[in-house]
């Protein structure tokens, strides 16, 4: 891709990311103060998730245009070192939207949380429990 369409690109999507978490979080301060047996409730849980879905969507886009073309401090309006960790920290938020929606699609699974059990359960009886009841 050109240069300048993979700023735009990343300015555009930038952007999206903003407005789609003012969006969820506006949406999970009026959440809970809905009844929750109530078809209101579900209405906005089932936006929330929708809405997630495309905070994931655009924070991956973003993340995947950062890796194709790094962002530059082509301004010097801030040092080096400053203008670094802005982008740092702003690459961990990116991270942090995708790394949430990843834990919850793998790690709330059933399969994963019996696997994850049977796992736990097996290195106790092994691992740890003969390192506590034998002798070095």
């Amino acid at each position: 891709m050109d240069n300048q369409i993979t700023k735009r690109l990343s300015s555009i999507t930038s952007w999206l990311v903003f407005i789609v978490f003012m969006v969820i979080f506006i949406n999970m301060s009026f959440t809970p103060r809905v009844p929750t047996e109530s078809l209101e409730r579900k209405v906005l849980t089932n936006f929330h998730l929708v809405v997630g879905t495309l905070l994931f969507v655009f924070s991956f886009f973003r993340v995947y245009l950062w890796v194709y073309s790094p962002p530059q401090n082509t301004h010097r309006l801030l040092p080096d070192h400053e203008y670094t960790q802005m982008h740092i920290l702003q690459f961990m938020l990116y991270v942090a939207f995708i790394a949430r929606i990843v834990f919850l699609v793998f790690f709330t699974s059933p399969l994963f949380c019996s696997l994850f059990c049977l796992e736990f359960i097996i290195w106790f009886v092994t691992e740890y429990s003969a390192s506590i009841f034998l002798p070095n």
